[in-house]
């Protein structure tokens, strides 16, 4: 009897000490296994069930609900910013950005973002066959899916600088919450904000891509994510030089602009295919387009490419957030290798 209770008693302490040693690790490094891009899954699940999350509607306003509920119990602080916009066809409606802040020991923020948004149908890019209907699963509820999972996987991490989530609302009729949310900044907020990380389309699409905004906006958040992705294996890629765009950089099409306008460096995701279109890219080679189309639904969703993202993604923000960047005036900033470490993987060689 005194054996087994001095086995249970072993067995006890060497759990214990187990769980401690993991919940001491706040290196980052295990960050990649934690991200399995099952709770992504989910998270897109609902939202593509919502059907199209429209701005001004109440799918829309039942999307932000939900949103707003997952950052809750995370144990974030959520604060919701209503503003008005208005729709394709030129009507006044109001929607809202779901903000959820960790706010660190230090002054510095790293800003992730995703519209929650969708369309309902784009002449332009629509499919012929009608019978299906475009539920805006990559675009975007991949973008919100992997933003929410990172956020979840995060939340039990130590981090010296404050992460900032936001769900923008309205982006589809002409990225109204995130102008909203950058034009309500203040001067201190934007010169302590070190990145904003866009994500757009992160579910479907051939290739995996970073970039940084365009004219000048700094790149080094961009060069970081490359380097991270390199470093796990990952085939991350970024623009080529075209006559449309210099290398490494992308148009005003989504929410990081208003950012960039302030000298803010973008990285931006999203799954494309610059080999097709070096002006623009091109969705998919088979399909061309996805978002904006029939095809925009669960059907047409790769999970794998969703967990890459967010192994990326999430990496990325913990390096941000734990290493302190110098304050910087608009659009000069310190090169991020100089300033961030870039953990190595376990899995990989030195």
């Amino acid at each position: 009897m005194k054996k087994k209770c001095a086995t249970m008693i072993y067995l006890f302490f060497a759990i214990f000490i187990f769980q401690a040693s993991a919940l001491a690790d706040q290196s980052g490094l295990q960050i990649p296994k934690q991200i399995t891009g099952e709770r992504a899954a989910e998270h897109l699940q609902f939202l593509t069930e919502l059907g199209p999350r429209v701005a001004g509607t109440m799918t829309e306003s039942d999307a932000a609900t939900y949103i707003a509920d997952q950052f809750e119990a995370m144990g974030y602080e959520v604060t919701i910013q209503d503003f008005p916009a208005e729709d394709s066809n030129g009507n006044q409606i109001f929607s809202s950005n779901i903000i959820a802040t960790r706010t660190g020991k230090f002054d510095q923020n790293v800003i992730i973002g995703a519209h929650y948004d969708s369309i309902l149908k784009d002449d332009e890019y629509w499919c012929d066959d009608d019978l299906e209907v475009g539920t805006g699963a990559g675009d975007n509820a991949s973008g919100v899916a992997v933003m929410l999972e990172v956020a979840e996987v995060l939340s039990n991490y130590k981090t010296k600088g404050t992460i900032t989530f936001i769900a923008f609302g309205a982006e589809e009729s002409g990225l109204w919450g995130s102008r909203y949310y950058a034009e309500n900044m203040e001067e201190e907020d934007i010169e302590n904000t070190a990145a904003m990380i866009n994500l757009d389309s992160v579910g479907a699409g051939d290739y995996f891509y970073v970039y940084s905004g365009r004219d000048g906006n700094p790149g080094w958040a961009r060069d970081l994510a490359l380097k991270i992705g390199q470093r796990m294996g990952y085939d991350l890629r970024t623009s080529p030089q075209s006559d449309c765009f210099d290398w490494g950089t992308t148009g005003d099409w989504s929410d990081h602009r208003p950012f960039r306008y302030l000298g803010i460096p973008v990285a931006y995701f999203e799954w494309m295919n610059w080999d097709i279109e070096p002006c623009g890219g091109e969705e998919s080679g088979i399909y061309e387009w996805i978002m904006h189309t029939c095809f925009d639904n669960v059907n047409f969703i790769s999970l794998e490419k969703i967990e890459m993202t967010a192994d990326v993604v999430g990496s990325l923000v913990f390096q941000l957030s734990k290493n302190k960047l110098p304050k910087f005036e608009k659009g000069k900033v310190a090169k991020g290798n100089k300033y961030i470490s870039i953990p190595k993987r376990n899995d990989l060689s030195n």
